[in-house]
């Protein structure tokens, strides 16, 4: 008897980001237009596309606000994306329900958006469950069927790679230190080396403050980011008290960065939603990062 095909479906559409397909695309080619339109973010492109060319693993950082507030800053990794070649990508994201036991995965099956399906990257999937990592790693398809944070990056992906793509959704609820490394080394051992791939990192900044110290505080955590830094960067956190989503998934993609020999970071977008909507009494962070 053949084993039922898993397709985890989208839940956040009208949300986060469009209803329909034709909404969804009409969204990201207006943003796309907006970086042909802004002469500074094209150079911060032009740039960032010639360091990526000698590299096969690359990871970004990217926001996973509605689309509205925080579409922009993800759009400039996305367009960057559409630039190079690779079909293989792993999306890593904060659990915002508290249900995952831990690092929670689909090890097979599709996701699907209002753009079609996308296959789960089973070889790596089979790689993550049966290499002794199930006391870490847990299949977990609920906890990723109710979190936003992944669904709202495929619309992006789908547009730009529109000859297909696999990935692998990965949720981490654990997010001290001594998890994002094991995470990463997990990761650094079971992604092929000969291949292109992409580690998709989601988490948004500060929420909730005013814009002068969301601002501040965020600029603290970035310059942490950037001299690849986790040590400070946890440090930062706590003394600041600062309100990240995804603060260790942050932290698991500088430390699989650098098992890698990627050391280096460029901050590609920084803005908050007050810069979108204009109320800067409580605002969010978003930002976009390239480590390579």
């Amino acid at each position: 008897m053949r084993e039922a095909v898993v397709t985890r479906q989208h839940n956040f559409n009208g949300i986060f980001y469009p209803k329909c397909s034709q909404e969804i695309v009409f969204t990201i080619e207006n943003l796309f237009h907006q970086i042909e339109a802004s002469p500074k973010d094209r150079q911060v492109l032009l740039i960032a596309k010639e360091f990526v060319k000698t590299k096969k693993i690359l990871t970004f950082i990217v926001p996973h606000g509605s689309y509205c507030y925080s579409g922009y800053v993800s759009s400039l990794v996305y367009y960057l994306i559409g630039l190079m070649e690779c079909n293989k990508f792993i999306i890593l994201s904060p659990d915002h329900n508290g249900t995952s036991p831990g690092i929670s995965i689909m090890d097979k099956g599709y996701w699907s958006t209002p753009l079609g399906r996308i296959p789960i990257d089973e070889e790596l999937g089979l790689k993550l469950k049966n290499n002794g990592f199930d006391d870490f790693i847990h299949i977990d398809p609920f906890s990723l069927s109710i979190d936003h944070a992944i669904e709202t990056q495929l619309p992006f992906l789908q547009y730009v790679k529109r000859d297909g793509f696999e990935f692998m959704p990965i949720l981490q609820r654990t997010q001290d230190k001594c998890a994002s490394i094991r995470l990463a080394d997990i990761l650094s051992s079971v992604v092929p080396k000969d291949e292109n791939v992409i580690l998709i990192v989601s988490s948004n900044f500060s929420h909730y403050l005013c814009y002068d110290e969301c601002y501040k505080k965020d600029n603290k955590l970035l310059s942490d980011i950037l001299s690849m830094n986790v040590d400070s960067f946890y440090k930062t956190m706590e003394e600041n008290s600062m309100t990240l989503c995804g603060f260790g998934c942050i932290a698991s993609a500088i430390n699989f960065s650098k098992t890698i020999n990627n050391t280096d970071a460029s901050l590609l977008k920084y803005l908050t939603s007050g810069d979108v909507d204009g109320n800067k009494s409580s605002v969010v962070g978003y930002s976009s990062l390239l480590l390579l």
